[in-house]
């Protein structure tokens, strides 16, 4: 199977736990200026943020949404 099948297999709590890690390497590969690496860095933290929404049923719109309502 795919990787996304193998997290949503996993479930919630190991998705979150790649979140986390994800932010970390990605803060890491900022906080060094380690330009060549954090745009993957920060992909891999997205795609992971993006499952852990749907493996809560929380759709994007919604996060759009919150961040609509603080420009305001």
């Amino acid at each position: 199977g795919s990787y996304t099948t193998s997290l949503f297999q996993e479930g919630v709590s190991r998705i979150a736990q790649k979140v986390v890690e994800e932010a970390g390497e990605t803060a890491i590969a900022a906080a060094i200026n380690d330009t060549e690496n954090l745009p993957g860095e920060m992909a891999d933290l997205l795609y992971h943020t993006l499952v852990l929404l749907a493996a809560t049923g929380v759709q994007p719109e919604a996060v759009y949404e919150k961040l609509r309502e603080r420009r305001k």
